[in-house]
């Protein structure tokens, strides 16, 4: 999580190559007091070039070849938003993102990888990798067996791709490797080149050499020299070109569209952006497209990133002229060679693997440093932003499609309900729990409109409290603008205005939302009603709590953290809709008491009792694993105190957890249940009947576990 103190300067990481993992750790390490990073990454783990032949051979298992960027990220106190970038402005100093607002920068550093030149219709690109390891696994089982695949490009990468698919295809398919040389890697020392073609030959992979291959049509590969071949497709480990949106920036670029750098890897045009990778080209000494680069290249990325967001000189990079190459062979073996050199056997492939396991463990074996002293600012003026920002931020949500209360300069809104409706009221409020603010209002806004949905209503009209730490007017006003926008998208989706609103200064971002729904009179639901034999539906898997605790500590994967997000920012607008035509006797949101403790509170307006499957309960990934390990949210303990009855389940950890943006919990009449169920299940909600309500016994507790 991000430190309390004013942010100062913002360095955006567009991209989540090897250069930038280390620069991730480095401030992870040593934190630079007002600088805040922002990773911004397609996925949520990304793959180790290094480790790639060794999985395709089966090797390693995909997480031993991949790094987890939500502990990276927390470690680091970097905000990580999990998004396709789709241009940048260098003049208004932003990255524009495919789902979401812009992001804005001071510094911006560039570490996106290059795409392999693939002519129109012509097959696969090996890069981007994790892009290549879906569409490989798709191949797989598309192609028929006996299939020809051609791998274009006979350097170190191609032929180690065809050495492990050959390994990994165990003769399904044919392999072909298409040399533009006279051979595979001519770049290499002789010995090396032998071993080479005697690991090709062994495959069985077939060698078309001194032809460029130029593309596929209607299932031919054609060939320079006027031939073709049949195949099935082809993969292309050829050089690397930058992807467009980085020339379409005007941000200097060579002729292959990679950023021109200087030695201090700083843009030749724009001093305020870096780059490193394959997508840097460094003016005057070019270097191999080849991740050794890369990796070799964060340290000095992270120490100038630093130097610049302080205002110190930037240092020159002095990379090594030739660097050591280890190429897979298969079978336990590898070669390697650096200055004319080379050497090969079992030895080789050990040695390998020693590096590659050691450099994975400097990103996955890292601890949750502490946080630094938080500064002290005045609150005497009530803490409220500046004029300026709030209206420039509101100025940035989109317009509703009723009044436009916003627009307003009124001190309060004014509004009539419909004839015949009730008003249904509620509040609530969160400090920031996720250093990506429009996540963080996408989510708070669900919360928020789940009381409303878990009565009946209709979700109308929602009022806005936003805190945001103190900082330059444009940061506060980013900052408030992403949490806004977040939040109107949800309040939008569900039929809700936001008809006003408070801003404050703070330590920490933190949003909230009074919100006000519609109901019909006579069709609001209660807490109480339930009556025996009552179905217990639950609308969603239960362990935001855990799931969010073990993320501030480090220890949450990527893919677990983006399950929870995904469920706390979908709002239970559907599931109280399919619930209301169903018509459930009684109904609650699981929130901060957890799924027990509501459902206690469910049972005492009742007067009833109930058993619960533990089974049937749906569990978010990594809720349990975390749990295991004695990782809890603050209330949890207090849930527990609360639930003494049941404090001898294992499972007591998931019951008390404390939900954010919970699901609806139902009591619904059996002879109804299986339909309700069978509903939001065809909507694609995680729903289970997890129970069922039981009179209440003398002397026994109000849930019984079975």
């Amino acid at each position: 999580m991000q430190s309390s103190r004013p942010v100062e300067t913002d360095i955006v990481l567009l991209g989540a190559g090897h250069a930038h993992v280390e620069v991730l750790r480095r401030f992870a390490l040593q934190p630079e007091p007002g600088v805040r990073l922002t990773l911004i990454g397609r996925e949520p783990e990304t793959p180790y070039s290094g480790m790639l032949p060794g999985l395709l051979r089966g090797e390693y298992a995909y997480r031993q070849a991949h790094i987890d960027l939500a502990p990276l990220a927390a470690m680091a106190r970097a905000r990580l938003i999990l998004s396709e970038a789709v241009a940048i402005d260098p003049d208004a100093r932003t990255v524009a993102l495919a789902d979401r607002p812009a992001v804005g920068f001071d510094l911006l550093s560039v570490d996106i990888g290059g795409v392999p030149v693939v002519p129109p219709e012509g097959g696969i690109g090996v890069k981007p990798i994790g892009r290549f390891l879906d569409q490989l696994e798709w191949l797989e089982n598309a192609l028929e067996p006996g299939s020809r695949i051609a791998i274009v490009g006979a350097g170190a990468a191609g032929c180690e791709l065809a050495l492990a698919l050959a390994v990994r295809f165990k003769a399904a398919f044919r392999l072909a490797l298409i040399c533009a040389t006279a051979g595979p890697i001519t770049e290499a020392p002789g010995a090396a080149r032998r071993a080479v073609r005697r690991a090709l030959a062994e495959a069985g992979v077939e060698l078309v050499c001194g032809v460029t291959a130029l593309g596929i049509q209607q299932g031919r590969l054609l060939l320079s020299d006027e031939t073709a071949l049949d195949v099935a497709t082809a993969l292309w480990a050829t050089g690397v070109e930058g992807p467009p949106l980085l020339a379409a920036s005007g941000v200097a670029c060579d002729r292959a569209g990679c950023i021109r750098i200087n030695r201090d890897l700083s843009s030749v045009s724009h001093p305020f952006i870096f780059a490193a990778g394959d997508c840097a080209a460094l003016e005057g000494q070019p270097r191999p497209k080849a991740g050794v680069w890369a990796v070799r290249a964060g340290g000095p990325l992270a120490d100038n990133l630093r130097r610049a967001a302080t205002g110190k000189p930037l240092e020159r990079w002095r990379p090594q002229r030739h660097a050591l190459v280890i190429l897979g062979l298969g079978n336990g073996r590898a070669v390697a060679w650096r200055n004319g050199i080379a050497v090969q056997g079992r030895q080789v492939a050990r040695i390998k693997d020693r590096i590659d396991r050691r450099w994975m463990r400097m990103y996955t074996e890292m601890r949750m440093p502490a946080d630094p002293d938080a500064a002290m600012r005045c609150g005497g003026c009530g803490a409220k932003v500046g004029a300026e920002v709030l209206a420039a931020a509101l100025a940035s949500l989109p317009k509703p499609d009723g009044p436009d209360l916003l627009a307003k300069r009124d001190d309060g809104a004014v509004l009539k309900p419909p004839v015949g409706k009730l008003l249904v009221q509620s509040v609530d409020y969160f400090r920031s729990f996720l250093d990506d603010p429009f996540l963080f209002g996408q989510i708070a806004a669900a919360h928020a409109l789940s009381d409303l949905h878990a009565m009946g209503a209709m979700p109308w009209t929602a009022l806005a409290i936003a805190s945001v730490p103190y900082g330059p007017g444009h940061k506060m006003r980013a900052e408030l603008s992403a949490m806004l926008q977040g939040a109107v998208e949800v309040l939008q989706a569900d039929g809700c205005l936001l008809a006003g609103g408070h801003s404050a200064e703070a330590a920490e971002p933190a949003l909230g939302f009074s919100v006000t729904g519609l109901v019909d009179s006579g069709k609001v639901l209660r807490k109480g009603g339930l009556q025996p034999g009552d179905q217990l539906i639950l609308t969603k898997p239960i362990g935001t709590g855990i799931v969010l605790a073990g993320h501030m500590r480090g220890l949450a994967r990527a893919a677990w953290l983006t399950a929870a997000i995904d469920s706390m920012r979908t709002t239970n607008a559907v599931a109280a809709r399919i619930a209301m035509d169903h018509r459930p006797r009684a109904g609650t949101d699981v929130t901060g008491f957890g799924l027990a403790g509501h459902l206690m509170e469910m049972l005492g307006a009742s007067g009833m009792s109930a058993v619960l499957r533990l089974e049937a309960i749906p569990i978010l990934p990594g809720a349990r694993a975390l749990a295991a390990e004695g990782i809890e949210s603050t209330l949890a303990p207090e849930n527990r105190r609360l639930l003494g009855e049941v404090a001898n389940t294992p499972d007591l950890a998931l019951l008390a957890d404390p939900q954010t943006s919970g699901g609806l919990l139902l009591g619904v009449p059996i002879g109804r249940a299986g339909d309700c169920l069978d509903a939001l299940l065809d909507e694609g909600l995680s729903a289970a009947v997890i129970g069922e309500v039981e009179a209440a016994q003398d002397g026994a507790g109000r849930i019984r576990l079975a």
